[in-house]
C-alpha cells in the first residue's frame, strides 16, 4: 500500500503546479523568448527562492511542461485505443492528437514547435516518436514484418505528423482537427505520391534506366 504524501509534501506538489500553471498562462501571453523566472513568480504569488527550490532555471521548468503535456496527450491516446481494431484507433489516435493541438496550441507549440530551445524541441520529438514506436510494437509491427526498420517508420510518422499539425495551427485553412485527422491518415495510408492525379507521377528512378 502506497502512504498518503504528507502534508508538507502535498503542499509542495501544489506549489509545483502552481509554477507550472503560472508558466504556462506567462508563455502564452508574453511568448517564451520573453517570458523571464520572475514573470512566472509574480503570476504564481510566489518567491524566485520559492521557484529555485522546484527548478534550476526556466529552461528546467519548461523540460517538466513539456513532459507534463506528453504524459495528458498519453493518457487521452490510451483512452482512445482502448478496445479498438488498429485502423479505427490509428485514425482515432490522429483526431486525439489534432484536438489536442487544438485545445492547447501554446502548449504544442512549446512541446514541438519552435517556442522552446533546440534541446528542448530534440527531447520532445525523441519523446514523442519513442512514443509512436511503442505503440507500433504493441500492434506487432517489428523489424520482422515490415522492410525498415520501425524506429525509422515511427520518425517518418512523428516529423510528419508534427509538421502538418503545426503548419495547420499558423492557420487552420478552415479545416477541423477531425478533416486533418483524416487528410493525415490517408496521407500515411496511401502514401503522398499515390494521391497526385493520373499523368503527374513521380519518374522511375534514374538508376533504373538503361
Amino acid at each position: 500500500m502506497v502512504p498518503k504524501p504528507s502534508r508538507h509534501e502535498r503542499r509542495k506538489l501544489q506549489t509545483r503546479q502552481r509554477l507550472l500553471d503560472a508558466a504556462k498562462r506567462v508563455i502564452a501571453s508574453h511568448g517564451y523568448e520573453d517570458t523571464g523566472v520572475l514573470d512566472i513568480t509574480e503570476e504564481a504569488d510566489v518567491s524566485k527562492g520559492t521557484f529555485y527550490q522546484h527548478f534550476k532555471d526556466k529552461e528546467d521548468l519548461t523540460r517538466a511542461l513539456i513532459l507534463e503535456g506528453f504524459e495528458e496527450l498519453n493518457e487521452r491516446i490510451e483512452k482512445a485505443r482502448a478496445g479498438k481494431p488498429h485502423v479505427l484507433y490509428a485514425r482515432e489516435i490522429l483526431r486525439v492528437i489534432f484536438r489536442y493541438a487544438a485545445e492547447n496550441r501554446d502548449m504544442f507549440h512549446i512541446m514541438l514547435g519552435g517556442m522552446a530551445s533546440a534541446e528542448l524541441r530534440t527531447l520532445a520529438y525523441e519523446y514523442y516518436a519513442k512514443s509512436i514506436e511503442e505503440a507500433l510494437a504493441l500492434d506487432g509491427i517489428t523489424a520482422e514484418n515490415i522492410p525498415f526498420p520501425p524506429a525509422m517508420l515511427a520518425r517518418f510518422i512523428a516529423g510528419a505528423g508534427v509538421s502538418l499539425a503545426l503548419w495547420w495551427l499558423e492557420d487552420d485553412h478552415g479545416l477541423s482537427p477531425e478533416q486533418m485527422a483524416e487528410f493525415t491518415y490517408r496521407l500515411f495510408r496511401d502514401g503522398a505520391l499515390n494521391v497526385l492525379p493520373l499523368g503527374l507521377q513521380p519518374p522511375e528512378d534514374e538508376s533504373e534506366t538503361p
